[in-house]
Formats: structure tokens, C-alpha cells, sequence
């Protein structure tokens, strides 16, 4: 609530404020649906799921209701998207969701908690790039790898990952992001996600895996600084950072370390303790094709190039 003694609302708080508002109204949406209309009172035109329906109905009606004042407000139409398909995925438990709640830092300001949302969206975009891109190295260097090289691709993934590291970089400036905060969001307390992108990404054949590096690899319309970050006056939006995201060749550097981590724990784990992740990872590798998938089955987009030289290694720039 404000006071009189309140400074005035800039343009870029009044729309974080909008987006976060759509993204809590498509969350309550998305759990109510889940939930279904057990517990709901009946109306006087109607039962229980009648009554269930109107309240989703309103709960729709207000979210683009909110919309389309965005829309006429100037705000980019992504922006809006992206707002409420994180509000729909809030409710909806993720292959890293236990991990993210306990480690997603919680703050009191409504512009600020969602910088941080949307910042967590963005590292977990640039952690599974880091580890397609640590997966398809290591299949190119034990020759599991038959595409062969595809620079213009390759450029654009890692320009791609250029850019989302500078958004997460001024969304972790925005949202005040603590050193301590920081070694949880992409630190030590990010291994189990790393390890979970690893077993994920190994159950994939040669095909599905070079489709997922392509398609992080299209070009992209979002800027580097999102627009609702109010600009810093002196031109640096990244001035007054105290915990700076990893720079993408070391979140890669940090995937293809957790991928050997978790296949050797799992293998020293034996295999007297039933299905394990390893073995789920070795049938789905024995199931690939002996033979290299051919031009005709890998449909239109996937280039064939020539083979990789022996040590062939992408290059995602210096660190730091």
C-alpha cells in the first residue's frame, strides 16, 4: 500500500508489477484447473463444478484483462507471454523443482521477486545449453558423434548463450543477488540440477540431442537486458553486482564435470541397488543405431559436414 511520502512508480516498476500479476493470476488458474472443483460450494445455477468453472472464468477474464492494458501500455508482447507461461509452470513440478524451490531466494518486494523468477528462468535455459553442449563434445570426442561440424550452428549457440548470460547477469543485479544466494542459484547448490540435465540429455539418441542443440541455437529476439529492468544511470546495468554468474565456457566446464561425477558415483554405487540411473543411461546409448544415421533420416535443417578432427573442441571464448 503506498503513503503520500511514497516516491512515485516508474514505468519500470509499474510493469514489473503488471507481469508479475499475470503470472500469479495464471498460476492460481493453472492450480484451481489442476485441482479440480472438489471443496467448491455449489452456485444457485449449478453444482460444485459450476461453480468451479465461474471462478476460472474470472481468474481468465482478469489475467487478459491485465493483458490488454500491457498490450496498450507499450509492453512487448513476449514479455507478457513469458509472464504467464511462468505463472502456468509454477504449479507443475519441473525435473529440477526440489532443488529450485529450496534454492530460489525469496524477497518482499513484488518488481524484485520477479526479477528473480524470471532470472531463474534464464539460468535454467543457460544450464541446459551448457550441458547439450557438454554431452555433444563428449560424443565427439569418443566418436559416437556421426553429424560431423557445423560452425554457423555452432556460432550461434554459443551467441545464444552469450546472450543469456548477460540477461541473467543484470537479473541478478536487479534482484540483489547475495554471494551466499549465488552459490546456491549456480554454485555448489545447482550440482544436483547439473547432474539431472546429464542423465536426461544421455537418454537421448544422436538424432533428438543435435534437434535440441539446433533448436537453442535459432536466432532469438529477446535483448540482453530485459526492458522491464529499470536503466542504470550511469549506463552499466551490471555496476553494483556483488555475485557474478559464471561466464558460459565455465557453466560447460562445470556440466561436463558433473556429468563425469555423476556416472562414476553411479557405477561405484554397484548394481546390487535395483534399477539405477546409469543403467537407464547405458540401455538407451546400446539402443542407438550402429550405423551412422544417413541424410535421408535425419530430415531437412541437420547438416552432415565432415567428420570432427581428433580434439575438436568448440570455442565459447575466454574466461575471464
Amino acid at each position: 500500500m503506498s503513503t503520500p511520502n511514497d516516491p512515485p512508480e516508474t514505468v519500470e516498476q509499474w510493469q514489473a508489477r503488471t507481469l508479475l500479476t499475470i503470472g500469479h493470476l495464471a498460476a492460481e488458474h493453472a492450480r484451481i484447473l489442476d485441482a479440480g472443483w472438489t471443496g467448491f460450494d455449489a452456485v444457485d445455477d449449478g453444482g460444485p463444478e459450476a461453480a468451479w468453472q465461474q471462478h476460472l472464468e474470472a481468474l481468465d477474464g482478469e489475467r487478459e484483462r491485465l493483458e490488454q492494458t500491457a498490450l496498450s501500455a507499450g509492453v512487448d508482447p513476449e514479455l507478457i507471454a513469458d509472464a504467464a507461461a511462468l505463472g502456468r509452470q509454477r504449479t507443475r513440478p519441473r525435473v529440477d523443482a526440489a532443488t529450485r524451490e529450496l534454492s530460489s531466494p525469496a524477497r518482499d518486494d513484488a518488481a524484485t521477486g520477479f526479477y528473480v523468477d524470471m532470472l531463474v528462468v534464464d539460468l535454467w535455459r543457460l544450464e541446459r545449453m551448457a550441458a547439450i553442449a557438454a554431452a555433444r563434445s563428449e560424443r565427439i570426442a569418443t566418436g559416437r558423434y556421426s553429424f560431423g561440424t557445423d560452425p554457423l550452428t555452432e556460432a550461434r549457440f554459443a551467441a545464444n548463450m552469450d546472450l543469456y548470460h548477460q540477461r541473467v547477469t543484470a537479473l541478478a543485479t536487479a534482484a540483489h543477488i547475495t554471494p551466499v544466494e549465488a552459490e546456491e542459484l549456480w554454485g555448489s547448490g545447482a550440482e544436483p540440477v547439473r547432474r539431472q540435465h546429464a542423465i536426461h540429455l544421455d537418454g537421448y539418441d544422436e538424432l533428438t540431442l543435435i534437434q535440441e542443440w539446433k533448436t537453442h541455437a535459432r536466432p532469438t529476439r529477446e535483448l540482453a537486458s530485459p526492458p522491464y529492468i529499470p536503466p542504470d544511470p550511469a549506463g552499466d546495468s551490471t555496476a553494483g553486482i556483488s555475485a557474478r554468474p559464471p561466464t558460459p565456457q565455465q557453466m560447460i566446464n562445470a556440466a561436463e564435470a558433473s556429468r563425469r561425477s555423476e556416472f562414476l558415483d553411479t557405477a561405484l554405487a554397484g548394481t546390487d541397488t535395483g534399477t539405477t540411473a546409469l543403467g537407464a543411461i547405458s540401455a538407451a546409448i546400446d539402443s542407438l543405431p550402429a550405423d551412422p544415421i544417413g541424410a535421408e533420416d535425419t530430415g531437412g535443417g541437420i547438416d552432415q559436414g565432415s567428420e570432427p578432427e581428433p580434439g575438436y573442441h568448440t570455442d565459447y571464448g575466454n574466461d575471464p
